[in-house]
């Protein structure tokens, strides 16, 4: 019975912790959520409340961290790292590997900031190696994660950087925080379109598109008012926008319709206001595509007004947003106004370039006094641990604590020396590490552009053996069956010579065989037409999609030279191009 009775308490005690477990971590997702709608007040209430006056120092640790990040809310470096310096030092004297592992994870997210790659690494791969341990800790991973792929993305590293994307959405599943989910899916959606733009392969289109239109299952179910606000807006954004990246211009009435969304929260919401400038460029953007310029200007303009207003926007929107006001005023040859905002991007480039070196300018200061301190309280406890010895041994041991010390400082200065060499070292291999990276990057554009090379190359001389076998088949075939026509009946040359002209069957080969080289010319051309092509317009276009000149294309067709030149007009006119447009090049392109 005993044995009983014991048992149950050991169920019941496991359940207890268990549910400690997953109180504290909804605690911290809700401190989470705050700092994400940035109701700082609320977070720095809850993390006092449940963390920092708590008994226990494993709480107190986890207080610490998330006071750092209210802090870093609150753009106030000191504190930061102030709280950050108080996370380690309770955790060291707790001694625990998940308190210590928390110290880690926020040194993460301040060495992120610092962009410190290798000690960014060096905790990151310490505070992962503790928590991967317990299911519990999915949250933290998927956030550990996250900034992985965000220094990756900052130093524009490619390896393994899709695999931690992966990563941080798994973790973000399995922790069903709905925030963190759809952020990972967002940050998903952006890394495809990013690897979109260096590649032009559509496929990463359709999985940014996939990514952005998955998050908003799980944006509808945050429980915080504001901080679903906050995910719906980004998301009313990045579906619009993935929809213009598609070039979905069918699907413009519903940009401008999800676009309208974001703008209704941002502006009726205070703490979503600094999404109203992009929201206002990219309608501007919706209706520079419909053509209204008009509308399109009046956007734009009220987007630079409002990030003249606030320079505390992020720089790149600003910069963007003035840019884009430039380039629309050069599309519209009004060059005067275009240079005009062409000098103001400059400036803020030049401005933020300088704010932005003046601040890790600060941040480092801190970084280094920090650490500073930190080495001198060291020594000074070194000196005091030592100085009580000698006290301990008293006056008979002087001589022999004189020459301890003198080994002590010998060997810190043996140790400084190594140390300087093992950081240069560490610096000669990281600046060939980044040496070998560039010339491996050099090498790869080479190869790609050698590879586009041939490949257009491979495209002409197909298309020219196409043209031979056409003009040998037809010549043949006309030669065949003129001998069998003189054969049989004595008919004039000329009369079969008409004949032969009549005939279509060569021009049905030619649009077969084009068509298993590339099958959807056809369907493009017909798709870019403004008006129904006929028949002899799909000749005069297969035959000056096969480089045949205008004297070529009158000997086949039987056709007088002026006749192929009005013919080839009317085709420029049916497509919707204008007069100086090369119908050449257009047909050409049409493949690619």
């Amino acid at each position: 019975m005993n044995y009983f009775v014991k048992f149950l308490i050991l169920i019941y005690a496991a359940l207890g912790i268990g549910n400690c477990f997953a109180q504290k971590n909804k605690e911290q997702e809700q401190i989470f959520s705050y700092l994400y709608s940035q109701q700082a007040e609320k977070a720095k209430n809850l993390i006092y409340s449940k963390f920092l006056n708590s008994p226990s120092s494993s709480d107190q640790v986890i207080g610490y961290v998330y006071l750092a990040e209210y802090y870093s809310l609150m753009d106030d470096e000191k504190k930061k790292r102030e709280a950050l310096e108080l996370a380690k030092k309770t955790a060291k004297e707790s001694g625990k590997p998940i308190d210590l592992a928390y110290v880690d994870f926020g040194y993460s997210n301040y060495y992120l900031k610092l962009n410190k790659n290798d000690l960014f690494i060096k905790v990151f791969n310490s505070s992962v190696k503790k928590f991967e341990k317990s299911p519990e800790n999915s949250f933290i991973l998927a956030q550990l994660y996250s900034n992985m792929a965000k220094i990756k993305a900052k130093n524009m590293l490619e390896k393994d950087l899709e695999k931690d994307h992966f990563k941080t959405k798994q973790y973000a599943l399995q922790s069903g925080n709905q925030i963190l989910i759809a952020a990972s899916m967002n940050n998903l959606g952006y890394f495809y379109i990013g690897k979109y733009n260096l590649t032009e392969n559509r496929k990463f289109l359709d999985s940014a598109y996939s990514n952005f239109k998955k998050s908003y299952d799980y944006v509808s179910l945050i429980k915080d008012v504001i901080s679903r606000n906050k995910a719906l807006t980004i998301y009313y954004i990045n579906y619009a926008s993935i929809l213009r990246e598609m070039g979905a211009s069918s699907r413009q009435k519903e940009q401008l319709e999800y676009s309208l969304k974001a703008l209704n929260l941002a502006t009726k919401y205070k703490n979503l206001s600094s999404f109203v400038p992009a929201i206002y460029n990219t309608i501007g953007n919706i209706y520079k595509d419909r053509h209204d310029l008009h509308a399109a200007e009046t956007y734009f303009i009220k987007a630079h007004e409002l990030v003249k207003k606030d320079d505390k926007l992020f720089a790149a929107v600003r910069i963007q947003i003035t840019n884009n006001l430039s380039v629309f005023y050069e599309d519209n040859k009004n060059f005067e106004k275009a240079l005009y905002y062409q000098k103001e991007a400059a400036d803020l480039i030049k401005k933020e370039g300088q704010k932005q070196f003046d601040n890790n300018t600060k941040s480092l200061e801190i970084f280094y006094d920090t650490e500073q301190k930190n080495m001198q309280i060291k020594e000074l406890a070194e000196r005091e641990k030592s100085y009580a010895w000698q006290r301990i041994l008293y006056v008979g041991i002087i001589i022999l604590s004189c020459f301890l010390i003198v080994v002590l400082i010998f060997v810190l200065n043996y140790r400084q020396k190594i140390n300087r060499q093992k950081n240069s070292l560490l610096e000669a291999e990281k600046k060939q590490t980044e040496l070998v990276l560039q010339i491996e990057k050099e090498e790869k554009a080479h190869l790609e552009a050698e590879q586009e090379l041939m490949k257009l190359k491979q495209e002409q001389l197909q298309k020219q053996m196409l043209v031979t076998s056409i003009q040998l088949n037809r010549k043949n075939d006309f030669l065949k069956e003129l001998k069998d026509k003189l054969g049989n009946d004595p008919v004039h040359l000329e009369k079969a010579l008409k004949e032969e002209q009549l005939t279509d069957s060569e021009f049905l080969e030619i649009q077969n065989l084009i068509m298993e080289v590339h099958p959807n010319f056809y369907n493009r051309i017909n798709e870019v037409s403004k008006s129904k092509l006929t028949n002899l317009d799909l000749k005069y276009a297969t035959y000056i999609y096969l480089n045949l000149d205008n004297l070529q294309i009158s000997n086949i067709l039987k056709a007088d030279p002026n006749t192929v030149r009005i013919t080839k007009y009317r085709l420029k006119q049916k497509l919707g191009l204008k007069k100086e447009d090369d119908l050449h090049q257009f047909i050409q392109n049409l493949t690619k």
